[in-house]
Formats: C-alpha cells, structure tokens, sequence
C-alpha cells in the first residue's frame, strides 16, 4: 500500500500538469456574422489577443469582420496584425471576412493562417454564409464564424 499511494498521487500530479499545459495551447470563438457588437476579443496567450473588429461600409452594417491577432499589452497606436505575412501588406487578406468575398468567391470558405513570430496557427471557418447584394452593397443575412487556434508542435 505504501508504494501504491505515491505511484497514484504521481499520476494524479502529472494528469494536472497535462491539463494546465493544455489550457494555453488553443481554443476557439464562434460567433454570428450578424452580430452587433463592434469588437471581439479572447486571450490566446499571455502573450497575444485575438481582435475581431466589424467591417461596416457607408451602406451595410453587415459588410464583414476583420480578424486580428495583435501583441499585449494593447495600444491601438502600435496595432500590428500579426496574421499579414508582411507589415507592407495591401488589399484584401484572409484574415478579413466580408460578405463580398463569398459573393466573388475570393478566399475559400476555411483558411488557415501563421502568426507572425509565434508558435500559433490561427483557422478561420465560415460557416453556411448568406448573402446578399453586389459590390458595395453586399451584405451578410446569416452564417457563423469559427475562429480556433493552436499551438504549433
């Protein structure tokens, strides 16, 4: 018995260790493409944040949703979207969701992306979209984002 108990709190110590090394290593954020609040946020890491900021244009609330991943602290004077591959980039990226780039099929559906200078590896899933609309006016009716992310191994 008494080399039974030291084995079992063992395991038992080593089954938490596991557990919290695991909280850290992804999670996930799902959210309608019609919702109404402006930004969204979680915690990667102690390291990082997920931003994801509403798209709007002058005629549609619904135009698309902008997905950042940003060093913390947060400043928005040094705001850095760790998703471009490049600080230079211009024009459409894949970490923008809007409601044009499913009507002109731009970017698929599920994509995947590197954080920049990070072991991360960020999914980007748009689930069952509608939309509506031409070209400025193009909107989202309805759908779902998944964001979820992971710990590269």
């Amino acid at each position: 018995m008494k080399r039974v108990l030291p084995i079992v709190a063992m395991l038992f110590i080593l089954h938490l260790w596991s557990l919290a090394g695991g909280q850290n290593s992804g999670g996930s954020l799902t959210f309608s493409v019609v919702d109404e609040r402006k930004v969204i946020a979680r915690n990667i890491d102690r390291d990082l944040l997920l931003r994801v900021v509403k798209d709007s244009s002058i005629r549609q609330q619904n135009f698309g949703w902008d997905v950042q991943v940003i060093q913390k602290p947060f400043d928005s004077k040094s705001l850095s979207n760790l998703l471009y591959h490049s600080r230079e980039w211009h024009g459409p990226y894949p970490s923008q969701v809007d409601a044009w780039h499913v009507t002109e099929k731009y970017f698929q559906n599920e994509r995947e992306l590197e954080v920049r200078g990070y072991p991360y590896r960020l999914k980007i899933v748009l689930v069952n979209p509608v939309v509506e609309g031409t070209g400025s006016d193009t909107r989202f009716v309805s759908g779902r984002v998944k964001i979820s992310w992971r710990r590269k191994p």
